[in-house]
């Protein structure tokens, strides 16, 4: 046989091996799809669709929620008695097709099935989430209508179990209970007929007003405690109060008590009405105003009841401190007439010591009358308070300005002595400081010790003119006092540094001998510093011109005397 006739069989045997080994290949895998298929249909199959529409259907809706569930019902019941069946046959014709290998046939086929499969998954997806919405919406309406009746029943059993705590509002609170259990009468009715949109609307509305009902019945009761309990205790305790407060004489500097309770009253009956119209929010706010008054007429007892202690308590000493005072008073008239014969007294004192004996005359009439009033008032106690206090203060302003008054009249004569002691005694010094200058056997007395000496004496002089005569003018004797004091210590230590001066200018120009010999400067500053002062008198000056030529060959010896004078120095004994 020719080998090219071999090779053509051999090729012709190797292509139809390579196509039976493909043939079943595709036909491998044809299989696997068809059983994953098979394998998807009956996981549908066997999803717990059954049991959810049994559950849904236990349920017994009504309405539209009924019709949604048949709907839903019948599409499952086409699905599995139909749908599924349509889809075994398929994959039954399927398979036929896979074994005869007419793989196209068998291609269209598995796709077909693929595609019915989804479909049908997705069919029970919304068969499933419909029942679970239908289930879930009458759960929610199941709770609502339970919530609303559980609502309705505690407002029922609230009325029933407190009646007292609602007062007059209790036959409007019964009335609007009935209303709301017509309602609920209305929306079974229209539930039960299929008209379940039309019933949910009612339910709204018994709702709202329930929960508008339940509000109102909150504050009902704390409003009817007010104006059925808290005021009329209130008004009774003030009524009660004010009875006894007469008795005891007391008055009020309001005159219209009496119609201050008839007016609350009257506010309490209005407002009364306000709560059993429901009209909650203006009978909060005057309730806080029946309040108002009430505290008013509290404070206004209180501030009575408060005073009239205090009127007591002030009256017990008030009398003998304003004799004190007026006692004080005339000793001061008396003490200033005695004094003014000898001194010339502030007429703004004199003046200030007549308004204070009037002003007492007429707190005298004031505190008299008052603590009279206290037994038998003919004023409120308060007022009487008010004028006991002011008068207690104004006594007090009193005494502290006649301590005032009593030192300055004091200081009159204590003042006289004084000055009489320091002109004596400056006239001494003057005498003294005369000597003690004589002693120093000065070349010359300075022009400016001379001056100060004869101010200080006419000072001193005119000081003794004041006090000779026969009504002394203590704030002239004062001023001149001050005057001659001031020029006495200064002429004092004038008299000091002229002394120093004089006395060191003596031991430095003898000792500049040491030096005079054979330092010019030393010989020429003696010369100077010895004319000044046996010729000038300016000891000071010479003082200086002789130290600081010393200081310039010898320093610190000028320093050095000083400290020396100072340690020996002789006080001028008065």
């Amino acid at each position: 046989m020719p080998t090219g006739t071999i090779i053509l069989i051999v090729s012709i045997v190797i292509i139809l091996i390579i196509a039976y080994v493909a043939c079943l290949i595709v036909r491998k895998r044809n299989d696997n799809l068809l059983v994953a298929l098979e394998e998807r249909k009956e996981e549908l199959f066997n999803l717990p669709v059954n049991e959810e529409v049994e559950a849904v259907k236990a349920l017994h809706l009504i309405g539209q929620s009924q019709v949604s569930f048949r709907e839903w019902n019948q599409k499952w019941v086409d699905l599995s008695l139909n749908s599924f069946a349509d889809i075994e046959n398929h994959i039954f014709e399927a398979e036929g097709y896979n074994n005869a290998f007419r793989f196209v046939s068998a291609k269209n086929a598995i796709d077909s099935i693929e595609s019915q499969i989804d479909l049908i998954e997705e069919d029970i997806a919304s068969i499933r989430h419909g029942l679970m919405e239908l289930k879930e919406q009458e759960e929610k309406n199941s709770g609502r209508v339970k919530h609303a009746l559980n609502l309705f029943d505690s407002l029922q059993e609230a009325v029933r179990e407190n009646p007292d705590s609602y007062g007059e509002t209790l036959p409007e609170l019964e009335k609007q209970l009935k209303n709301i259990e017509v309602e609920f009468s209305e929306f079974v009715m229209l539930n039960s007929s299929g008209d379940p949109i039309e019933a949910s609307e009612i339910l709204d509305k018994a709702e709202e007003h329930m929960i508008a009902l339940n509000q109102i019945m909150d504050r009902i009761p704390s409003l009817i405690e007010r104006v059925t309990k808290d005021f009329p205790e209130q008004l009774e305790d003030l009524e009660s109060g004010y009875r006894k407060l007469v008795e005891q004489n007391y008055l009020f500097t309001e005159a219209n008590i009496e119609s201050q309770f008839q007016n609350i009253r009257v506010s309490i009956r209005e407002n009364t009405a306000l709560i059993v119209s429901f009209d909650l929010d203006a009978a909060e706010a005057e309730n806080e105003g029946i309040q108002a008054k009430i505290d008013h007429l509290y404070k206004v007892f209180n501030r009575e009841i408060e005073a009239n202690k205090e009127a007591v308590k002030i009256s017990k000493n008030l009398p003998k401190f304003l004799e004190h005072v007026v006692q004080n008073t005339q000793l001061l008239d008396e003490e200033s007439q005695r004094l003014n014969a000898t001194y010339l007294l502030a007429d703004s004192k004199l003046s200030r010591i007549n308004q204070l004996k009037a002003r007492l005359e007429s707190i005298e009439i004031v505190v008299t009358e008052s603590v009279e009033d206290i037994e038998n008032p003919q004023v409120a106690y308060s007022i009487l308070e008010e004028r006991l206090d002011h008068s207690l203060a104004s006594l007090k302003e009193i005494e502290e300005e006649q301590l005032v008054l009593a030192d300055y009249l004091k200081s009159q004569e204590l003042s006289d002595n004084t000055a009489r002691k320091k002109a004596t005694l400056y006239i001494n010094k003057l005498h003294t400081l005369k000597r003690y200058m004589e002693k120093r056997n000065l070349p010359g007395i300075p022009a400016e010790f001379l001056t100060n000496f004869f101010r200080t004496s006419d000072h001193v002089e005119a000081l003794i003119a004041e006090l000779d005569y026969k009504r002394i003018n203590i704030e002239v004797v004062n001023r001149l006092l001050e005057n001659a004091t001031y020029d006495m210590n200064q002429l004092e230590e004038l008299a000091y540094l002229i002394v120093q001066n004089a006395t060191l200018t003596e031991q430095l120009l003898q000792y500049s001998n040491r030096y005079r010999s054979f330092d010019e400067s030393v010989q020429k500053a003696f010369n100077r510093s010895l004319s000044i002062f046996e010729k000038d008198f300016d000891y000071q000056a010479a003082f200086e011109e002789i130290s600081f030529a010393l200081e310039t060959v010898e320093p610190g010896v000028t320093e050095r005397f000083v400290r020396s004078y100072e340690k020996t120095r002789e006080a001028i004994r008065y």
